[in-house]
């Protein structure tokens, strides 16, 4: 038996490492292993010591609450967000939407949290909820969303087909960064806007507007189509960077 190499190994280890911390390892492998198991230790017991180590089990307990807590308390945001506004065809005709509008705009009045806006506006939004966000920027008018939503548009600007979303949609959105650059140059001799969003903003807006999809959308009457708040848009961005460059 003396030379059984798996003997050998056992004795050097027992030889060498304390009994309290193989216990120790013993126990934060059992816990690993059977978290819920943590449920039946008595929460008045606020640790256990092993030698040279010690295991604070209610602070471990105390993490596994809070951390619960948080998850509980996200999944119920996320159903509050989800009934927010009422279900709607995002491909309804615009007369249709009327009742729509009105409610994202009554919504938009009184949000205090960016993350229903801010999900319409990453990649993969569905349709519906790119133009809830849009709609609730042409209200809100958050300069802080103004960078997503600026991401928003060059990343739509970029697609040939607009990432299939109607122009009606588009239209929105060109429109809500129209009145956000709009409320951001218009009434301040210093645009509440760094040259650098100014600047980033007029790339988006020209590549929208150049994009052949959307010339395309009311060519006969441009401006009554995306290219009208588009230059729009651009119209005020120039102006608020001739304001930056005079501040220099």
């Amino acid at each position: 038996m003396q030379d059984d190499a798996l003997f050998q190994y056992t004795k050097l280890v027992l030889e060498n490492v304390s009994l309290w911390a193989l216990i120790a390892l013993g126990l934060i492998i059992w816990i690993m292993r059977n978290p819920d198991r943590l449920a039946t230790i008595p929460k008045y017991i606020s640790s256990a010591k092993f030698g040279e180590f010690e295991v604070q089990l209610r602070e471990i307990q105390q993490k596994l609450d809070e951390t619960e807590a948080h998850v509980a308390e996200l999944e119920e945001e996320n159903t509050r967000l989800s009934a927010l506004y009422s279900a709607f065809d995002v491909h309804a005709p615009v007369s249709e939407l009327e009742r729509t509008r009105q409610e994202l705009k009554a919504l938009a009045g009184n949000l205090t949290d960016p993350a229903l806006i801010l999900d319409g506006l990453r990649p993969g939004a569905s349709p519906a909820d790119v133009y809830a966000a849009a709609e609730m920027l042409r209200t809100n008018r958050d300069l802080a969303l103004f960078d997503p939503l600026v991401d928003c548009i060059d990343r739509i600007a970029a697609d040939p087909k607009l990432e299939n979303l109607r122009y009606h949609t588009v239209w929105t959105l060109a429109s809500a960064a129209h009145r956000m650059v709009l409320a951001a140059v218009k009434h301040s001799a210093v645009p509440k806007l760094s040259a650098r969003q100014l600047q980033d903003a007029r790339q988006a807006m020209q590549k929208l507007h150049d994009n052949p999809h959307v010339q395309l959308d009311k060519p006969g009457n441009p401006k009554g189509g995306i290219r009208g708040p588009a230059s729009f848009a651009l119209d005020w961005i120039d102006k608020g960077l001739e304001k930056q460059r005079a501040t220099d």
